[in-house]
Order: C-alpha cells, then structure tokens, then sequence
C-alpha cells in the first residue's frame, strides 16, 4: 500500500508544481494583465484576425500563393516574348494553373481567380499585379 499512496503523492505533487510552472510562465508574457484591444471585439472578425496575425508577423499561405503565381506569370511572360517552345510555356502556364487552384482553396471567396491560358495571360498579369 505504501507504493500506491507513494505514487499518487508523487503525481500529485508534480501535477501542481507542473501548473505552478505553467502559471509563472503565462504572467511572465508581455500581455498578461493588460486589456484586450476594443477593436478587437468590434467589427469584422477575419479582418481583426488578419490585422493581428499580420502584426504577429505571420502570412497566411493564400498570400505566399499570390506572391509565387505573380512571379511565374511574369517569367512565363519572358518566355512568350522570347519566343521559347510553345510546349515549355503551356507547362508553366499549367504549373500557374495548379498555383491558382490551390490560392482559391486558401483565400476568402471574394479574392478567388480565374484560370489562365495561353491567350489570356497578358491580361490576367495585370489582375495579378
């Protein structure tokens, strides 16, 4: 009986000194105990989220996305004025494609893009920019 009561002390023991531990930790954060920001709690929620995950340094995918398809166009463009094979630029233009697809899954609905072909994609560089 001694090693069961033994270890639940021990359990116990180290489950509050694991709390106290995390407890120290949280009042340690620049943050702690000051207010929420009152636009936080006001207004467009995605929009609050954004701003602060922006603040926070983070960059939702949708925005690498945008940044990458925006370079292949413009590279695919040099392709079409250099006159390269019309098999590379319909390979890159299905590449762009791909980039597309994956952007409209990530990004709010009214940010989704059309596809892009090979008679349209002077036109689509400009939405892009």
């Amino acid at each position: 009986m001694g090693n069961r009561d033994d270890h639940i002390n021990n359990s116990l023991i180290d489950q509050i000194t694991k709390n106290y531990n995390l407890d120290e930790d949280i009042k340690r954060h620049p943050g702690f105990g000051k207010p929420l920001p009152k636009n936080l709690l006001t207004g467009d929620i995605y929009s609050n989220f954004l701003n602060t995950a922006k603040n926070a340094g983070y960059l939702p995918t949708w925005i690498s996305l945008q940044k990458e398809i925006r370079e292949k166009i413009a590279l695919t463009l040099n392709l079409i004025e250099k006159d390269s094979e019309k098999s590379k630029i319909l390979i890159s233009i299905d590449e762009i494609n791909e980039k597309i697809k994956s952007y409209n899954n990530a990004c709010p609905s009214n940010m989704q893009r059309g596809r892009i072909s090979l008679e349209n994609i002077a036109k689509q560089y400009e939405i892009w920019k």
